[in-house]
């Protein structure tokens, strides 16, 4: 063998090596401890939302945990599913979160006629968040006292009573629906475009009755013109000791739409460890406790196994309602 090929060849064994290397940098830039970059939590609905406030309240306590920024990316429309979708399509790195609740998980899946992903197959639940409990009010001159007066009224009517929700196909809509179907009443549903045209109806008594969350009725009731009848939570909460919750009252739904941080389906079990950790930490801090108190939102902690099954059990309770109201969207 000539000086001149044993020459090439080293050349050409460099060249491959330089290659090489040039071509795994960005792979090994990337290896080491996780988290080593920031964390991407896509809020699938609109910037001032309750979901976006929410994340954004945790952020700067999971940034300090896990030692990387948070960085919130909004991206609403479609119920949550247009989000979602851009969180199931991402690396299954932990480096990709999304915030998931009852509408995008276990409501549209069931309600849209084509969805494009699989709520169960896709995702892996993280850690809860908490859920939001619901109100039901009528007007402060209605002539229902008491949930049992509503309903006691609703069976006798001789036309059905309306009843609104801040969107059709949302939480608040298929809560009523389980609703009517718990009582074994008949109430039309009238569908507004957000909480806030839904209060305005409420107060204008243009609907009998009406659902939403706590946080946006509670100034109408301290001020006497709605009338809330019952809560749907699991306890009776301590703003309102003296309204019962549903359960209370024979209706079997204790709780308002859940909610909490998913990741796509195949993070590593230890990242997702670390990540359900720092998020129940941080949940547990006094401000953000105090802070989630005013929203009227109540925290939920589970360990992340219990987290999997619960959100697989509410896409087959929400499925149920659903298929039993027949409820579809057109898209």
């Amino acid at each position: 063998m000539n000086s001149t090929n044993i020459t090439r060849r080293m050349a050409l064994g460099s060249l491959g090596a330089a290659l090489l290397s040039t071509v795994a940098s960005p792979v090994l830039a990337q290896s080491g401890p996780y988290p080593n970059r920031p964390i991407k939590v896509i809020v699938p609905w609109a910037a001032g939302g309750g979901g976006d406030v929410i994340v954004r309240l945790m952020a700067p306590s999971l940034t300090q945990r896990l030692g990387q920024p948070i960085i919130v990316d909004n991206r609403p429309g479609a119920i949550g599913t247009i989000g979602s979708l851009a969180a199931a399509r991402s690396p299954a790195d932990g480096y990709t979160l999304v915030y998931a609740g009852a509408d995008s998980h276990s409501i549209a899946p069931h309600v849209l006629k084509r969805i494009p992903y699989d709520a169960k197959k896709d995702f892996t639940a993280v850690a809860p968040i908490g859920a939001f409990p619901l109100g039901l009010v009528v007007n402060a001159s209605h002539p229902a006292k008491t949930l049992a007066q509503f309903i006691q009224m609703a069976k006798q009517a001789k036309e059905p009573p309306t009843f609104g929700s801040w969107s059709l196909g949302s939480s608040g809509h298929i809560t009523m629906e389980a609703f009517k179907q718990a009582a074994k009443v008949n109430l039309l549903h009238v569908p507004y475009n957000g909480t806030a045209p839904l209060v305005q109806a409420q107060l204008a008594t243009q609907i009998d009755c009406s659902i939403n969350a706590l946080s946006v009725l509670e100034p109408h009731v301290r001020a006497g013109t709605l009338r809330l009848l019952a809560i749907t939570a699991k306890e009776r909460v301590a703003q309102f000791p003296d309204i019962p919750i549903m359960r209370e009252m024979g209706i079997s739904i204790d709780m308002g739409p859940w909610i909490g941080l998913f990741a796509p389906a195949g993070v590593p079990p230890d990242i997702v460890a670390r990540l359900h950790d720092a998020i129940d930490a941080t949940l547990q801090e006094p401000p953000i406790v105090e802070q989630t108190k005013k929203m009227m939102m109540v925290i939920d902690h589970m360990d992340q196994r219990s987290y999997q099954n619960f959100t697989n059990s509410e896409f087959d309770r929400w499925g149920e309602y659903i298929r039993t109201a027949k409820v579809t969207l057109d898209q």
